[in-house]
């Protein structure tokens, strides 16, 4: 047996607070599967609005709790779900009767009005039980009281910033797994916008020796962010700082991390009273698409004297042999992560988490590390020295790439020592005596391309933070 349901509407700008619409509807017993496909008007307008879609089941769709059950943003017309499976971006399992709620999204900035119209139907046994409740996806949350602080380590290659088909990108995990190992990632992020359908391919891939870490990207009209270690689905529903300050605060008591994606131009971070993040994309794509704007924008968070670790992520959405969309792909830029330990979720977080991190413009380099000693102490990227007043500092920058390139050291915001690489490995000192509160991080810089363009950034490090004690 057959139920169908239509729904039609508009969203008119000033309509509401919140730009989210839900449409509930009843679900008999002996549901076994839920189908849905829905269109909306599409002005010729740059960049119009998009009406979104996803799903809550009878648990409710209360803010960071409910009955998630999936969500494809305005990637495809429809979706489907049944107990044994459903639509990339949705979450398969048993059709629980009760009320479900349909949700869709559309912040109207551009445009003035938006209408749709969407098709429901549900196949019914009526000799079939109620159901048992959906499978819950979820991953180990990474243990934030881990300790990876002993023994020696080795530097990790990676990418935090990925989507795949269970979003709005055009590959498989698997086809993903294949090109991180080619290029040469040790680990990879899947972030796909807004849901979390992709951590139960994950959690049963074999291990082949690259790290897969499920992630999500809470992706809004206002910023998007980066989320890692929590385990399961957080909500994305923000539209204003209170709520968005909440998700963060929701990512951080289960032990993940959370973090402000490409601050630039095309899509700012615009939740400027939202405070705690630990760590910001300083760096997403090849580096001449605005990066400059995110440095800056991570660069301010550290002269206001607040301790952000800096990562990379490519955002890629497509690798051959799908259609290539973006001008970038896994690994570009790549991120370098000191672990201490296994290679493994936990101990890549707690690397970022102490801020000993790199970014370099792909898996081949350049490596750019710096550390410093103080007394007979030594200190990595994203440590804090902590001394007495005067008492002197040595850095090391330690460089391997192509020759005549810049290596840049900038403390406080404001270049202090630069070298051009006579070689293509080199390691240079420098010593200052500890004075004042600040930092000291380095870069590398030079020619690419087309030189009349400008010099670009080809490597990038997280500071060695100073904290003078009286004497």
């Amino acid at each position: 047996m057959r139920e169908k349901r239509s729904f039609e509407g508009v969203f008119n700008r000033g309509d509401e607070d919140v730009p989210f619409r839900y449409l509930p509807f009843e679900v008999p017993a002996g549901a076994r599967r839920l189908e849905v496909s829905y269109h909306f008007e599409r002005p010729e307008v740059e960049r119009a609005d998009v009406v979104d879609l996803g799903v809550f089941d009878a648990r409710g769709a209360d803010f960071l709790a409910g009955g998630f059950r999936g969500w494809s943003g305005s990637a495809r017309s429809g979706f489907f779900i049944t107990p044994q499976e459903a639509t990339p971006g949705y979450i398969r399992g048993p059709i629980q009767p009760g009320q479900w709620q349909l949700v869709l999204g559309c912040p109207l900035r551009r445009i003035e009005q938006a209408r749709y119209w969407v098709e429901l139907s549900l196949e019914i046994d009526p000799e079939a039980g109620d159901g048992e409740e959906p499978p819950v996806f979820e991953t180990p949350a990474a243990d934030p009281e881990r300790s990876s602080a002993s023994g020696a380590g080795r530097w990790y290659r990676g990418d935090f910033h990925s989507h795949t088909v269970h979003s709005d990108g055009y590959n498989t995990i698997a086809e993903y797994a294949v090109e991180a190992q080619r290029v040469g990632l040790n680990f990879l992020a899947i972030t796909d916008h807004n849901t979390s359908s992709h951590f139960e391919e994950i959690a049963h891939r074999p291990s082949d020796g690259l790290l897969l870490i499920p992630g999500e990207e809470v992706t809004t009209a206002w910023g998007h962010a980066n989320v890692w270690g929590v385990g399961c689905w957080v909500d994305f529903r923000c539209a204003n700082d209170s709520a968005m300050q909440r998700v963060l605060e929701f990512v951080h008591e289960r032990g993940g991390l959370f973090s402000l994606n490409h601050p630039k131009r095309g899509y700012p971070w615009e939740y400027g009273g939202v405070r705690g993040y630990r760590v910001t994309e300083a760096w997403q794509g090849p580096w001449r698409f605005f990066n400059s704007e995110s440095l800056d924008f991570w660069e301010r968070r550290l002269l206001d004297h607040e301790r952000v670790v800096a990562v990379g992520g490519s955002d890629c959405h497509s690798i051959g042999p799908a259609v290539f969309i973006h001008p970038w792909t896994l690994g570009d830029p790549c991120t370098w992560v000191y672990v201490r330990g296994p290679l493994d979720e936990a101990g890549i977080l707690d690397a970022v988490r102490a801020g000993h991190v790199f970014i370099s413009e792909n898996p081949t380099g350049p490596f750019l590390e710096l550390t410093a000693t103080c007394g007979d102490r030594s200190y990595l990227m994203g440590d804090a020295i902590e001394a007495t007043e005067g008492t002197p500092v040595r850095f090391r920058l330690s460089y391997r790439g192509p020759s005549e390139k810049k290596l840049r050291l900038l403390r406080n915001g404001e270049l202090w020592q630069e070298v051009v690489a006579d070689r293509e490995e080199t390691s240079l000192e420098f010593e200052l005596p500890l004075e004042e509160p600040g930092y000291v991080r380095a870069e590398v810089m030079g020619f690419r391309g087309r030189p009349e363009r400008g010099e670009v950034v080809h490597a990038l490090t997280n500071p060695i933070y100073l904290s003078p004690q009286g004497a």
